[in-house]
C-alpha cells in the first residue's frame, strides 16, 4: 500500500484485532504526548501522526475505506490523482478525518460517543491522562505534582520522644513533626509537600521513611523498652537492690531472693509515653553474673552451700 502506512504508524499487522490496535494506540499515545514531552517538536509530529492513524482504523467503516482504496483514501479535493470529487468515497467524507479546520471539518477532541463500538481518540485521552480531551493548540490542564521521597536518620532518643526535622524539598523548608514512638521504617505522609503542580494543580505528597538508630542498651517494642542488666551472683541468691538505667535518669530496682537468669521485671511508667495514651513499662531483663574464678575461701563456702542445699 503506497502513501501513509496507518498500520506501521502503529506498529500493528494489517489483520490485527480492534482491540490490538486500541491498545498499540495507547501505547504510542501515552509515548508521544505533549504532556509527556513539552516541547519536542519530533513528539508533537508523532503524535499527530498516531492520533491520524487512529481515527481511521480505529473505525471499522475508515478502516474498510481504507484498506480497499489505499494511496487515494487520503486524496482529497478531486485535483490530486486518484482524488475523490468532494473528498467523498462510497458516502463516507474523507475531509472528516482529522481537520480541525473549516470547510466542514471537526476538530478530534470536540468528538463525544464512539463509531462502531470503538470510540474516539479523545475518549482514551480522557483515560489515560485523567481529564477531559486533548485539545490541540491548548495548552495542558492543571496536573498534580509527584511525590516526593525522603529517607531521614534518627538518634533512638529522638524516636523516643518525638523530635522536629527540617528538610528542604523543592527549594522549600519543609517542618516535620515526628511522633513519639516512632519505630525503625516508619513512613510519614505530608499532604501537599511533595513536588509542585504543573499549571495551578495541587502539590504532590512528601513521604518519609524514617531510619531509627540502635541504641546500645535499649530495644523498642510498642510503647514498652526492653533493656538487659547484669546481677551479682550473691544479689541475685540473697535478694537485694541494684540500678538500672532508664530515658528519665537512674531507678532502683529491687531484686528478689533467688532471682533467676534471664528472668523479667518491670518499671511501670518507665516506656514510651505516647499522646493520648498510657506511658509503656521498662522491661529488665536479669543477667546473673557468674565469677569465673573463686578464691580457696570462697571455694570451701561454696562446697559448704553444696552439701547444704544437696
Amino acid at each position: 500500500m503506497a502513501g501513509k502506512d496507518f498500520y506501521k504508524t502503529l506498529g500493528v499487522d494489517k489483520k490485527a484485532s480492534a482491540d490490538e490496535i486500541k491498545k498499540a494506540f495507547r501505547r504510542k499515545a501515552r509515548q508521544y504526548h505533549p504532556d509527556v514531552k513539552p516541547d519536542d517538536k519530533a513528539s508533537e509530529k508523532k503524535f499527530k501522526e498516531v492520533n491520524e492513524a487512529y481515527e481511521v482504523l480505529g473505525d471499522e467503516k475508515k478502516r474498510r475505506e481504507y484498506d480497499t482504496y489505499g494511496e487515494a483514501f487520503h486524496h482529497q479535493g478531486g485535483g490530486g490523482a486518484g482524488g475523490f470529487p468532494g473528498g467523498r468515497a462510497g458516502g463516507f467524507d474523507f475531509n472528516d478525518l482529522f481537520s480541525g479546520a473549516g470547510g466542514g471539518g471537526r476538530n478530534f477532541s470536540s468528538r463525544r460517543g464512539s463509531v462502531g463500538g470503538q470510540g474516539d481518540a479523545s475518549d482514551i485521552f480522557a483515560n489515560l491522562f485523567g481529564g477531559g480531551g486533548f485539545q490541540q493548540g491548548q495548552a495542558p490542564g492543571p496536573r498534580r505534582g509527584g511525590n516526593a521521597e525522603h529517607r531521614v536518620e534518627i538518634d533512638f532518643a529522638e524516636a523516643i520522644t518525638g523530635t522536629e526535622l527540617k528538610l528542604r524539598v523543592d527549594s522549600q523548608q519543609v517542618n516535620v513533626k515526628v511522633p513519639p514512638g516512632t519505630v525503625n521504617d516508619a513512613r510519614l505522609r505530608l499532604k501537599g509537600k511533595g513536588h509542585p503542580g504543573v499549571n495551578n494543580g495541587p502539590a504532590g505528597d512528601l513521604i518519609l521513611t524514617i531510619k531509627v538508630c540502635p541504641d546500645p542498651i535499649f530495644t523498642m517494642q510498642g510503647r514498652d523498652l526492653l533493656c538487659r542488666v547484669e546481677v551479682p551472683l550473691t544479689t541475685a541468691l540473697l535478694g537485694g537492690r541494684i540500678e538500672v538505667p532508664t530515658f528519665s535518669g537512674k531507678a532502683m530496682l529491687k531484686i528478689k531472693e533467688g532471682s533467676q537468669n534471664g528472668q523479667k521485671m518491670r518499671l511501670r511508667g518507665k516506656g514510651v509515653q505516647v499522646s493520648g495514651a498510657t506511658a509503656g513499662d521498662q522491661i529488665v531483663e536479669l543477667n546473673i553474673v557468674l565469677p569465673t574464678t573463686l578464691p580457696p575461701a570462697a571455694r570451701k563456702l561454696v562446697e559448704k552451700l553444696d552439701e547444704l542445699l544437696v
